[in-house]
């Protein structure tokens, strides 16, 4: 299990986000996205998968799980 905040994922806040694989951690900030910041997650809705600002996310975020070490 790993755990990145919700600003290293490009976030607002420090809320630390966990879980086992990319795919949870993107659900579970999504989820929390939803809640603590609306108007962040209605633009993230909004936006294509392939507009070039999600790639970038997406591979800034893998590159963000790749270096973040297994909780202890």
């Amino acid at each position: 299990m790993k755990t990145i905040t919700c600003r290293q994922m490009g976030g607002m806040c420090d809320e630390a986000i966990s879980g086992n694989t990319p795919d949870e951690i993107m659900m579970t900030g999504m989820k929390h996205v939803e809640v603590a910041h609306p108007d962040m997650a209605a633009s993230i809705k909004a936006m294509p998968k392939d507009d070039p600002k999600m790639v970038e996310w997406s591979q800034t975020f893998m590159k963000t799980w790749a270096e973040t070490p297994d909780n202890q």
